[in-house]
């Protein structure tokens, strides 16, 4: 695996067409495509289907072996969590060891909703959770301030486990970037949500008018430093654009490997 991965989260977009993907592409070449370009992807449809060996494979022969993989949590893990959420942690696990066992799978990506709050319940859920994929490359995303303290920190290096440094809007209760190292545990994890505070909380399907953002070449700038600093303490670097909108994560990660 490559000391640093750099690619967008997701990949599958048809407005991609004209701005990312040549116009003549066909969506079917979209990966493969995008496998000539970017040496790693989020995959973020997991969230939404769980996925089984056969589909997250066929990421994998489709970019020929070519991308690493950080493979976002279904949803049932995260946020909606019912009493019997081990029977799905062993699905999505089982799923997840076709693409470990090719030594393509970079991240498990665990990113809770704003509604995830600091209370023993949840702390105890999460300190079970990251027990159960003992193994695998666990990354944490915080949507609330509330969790960013020392205690949790210390406990997630302790397990092994890694939490994602974002880019987010500076809003009320969402954790601020200077708040917490994004070196927390083997894998410094930066991901980029964009700052479109005005569109954060809007209720566009699945939320994407709030990932409309296109970042200045100034402001990719300042994530030069955040990544080098990473790459020289040892951490395996990975950066993540979720500012998918009009293609603007695509060409916003292809201009950072430039800055980089």
């Amino acid at each position: 695996m490559d000391s640093l991965l750099i690619g967008t989260s997701g990949y599958d977009y048809p407005e991609w067409k004209g701005v990312f993907y040549p116009e003549t592409l066909k969506r079917a070449d979209f990966l493969s495509y995008y496998a000539t370009r970017f040496n790693a992807l989020e995959l973020n449809n997991t969230f939404y289907n769980m996925p089984d060996s056969q589909r997250l494979l066929s990421f994998y022969e489709r970019s020929e072996g070519k991308v690493s993989f950080s493979v976002k949590a279904n949803r049932i893990l995260t946020h909606e969590i019912p009493s019997t959420w081990k029977n799905c942690a062993e699905e999505f696990k089982t799923a997840l060891r076709a693409v470990q066992e090719k030594d393509v799978l970079s991240a498990v990506l665990f990113q809770f909703p704003q509604s995830f709050h600091y209370i023993p319940e949840n702390r105890i859920y999460l300190a079970e959770l990251i027990k159960e994929f003992e193994g695998f490359p666990v990354v944490v995303e915080f949507r609330h301030e509330e969790w960013i303290k020392p205690s949790v920190m210390d406990g997630l290096e302790k397990r092994g486990a890694s939490i994602a440094f974002c880019d987010m809007p500076a809003l009320k209760h969402l954790p601020k970037q200077e708040a917490a190292s994004p070196f927390i545990g083997p894998i410094g994890y930066v991901r980029l949500h964009g700052r479109n505070a005005a569109a954060w909380y809007s209720d566009s399907p699945n939320g994407s008018s709030r990932y409309t953002y296109d970042y200045s070449q100034e402001e990719l700038e300042q994530f030069v430093p955040v990544v080098n600093h990473g790459r020289r303490a040892g951490k395996k670097v990975q950066v993540f654009f979720n500012n998918h909108p009009k293609g603007s994560g695509a060409l916003n990660a292809e201009k950072l490997k430039e800055l980089l």
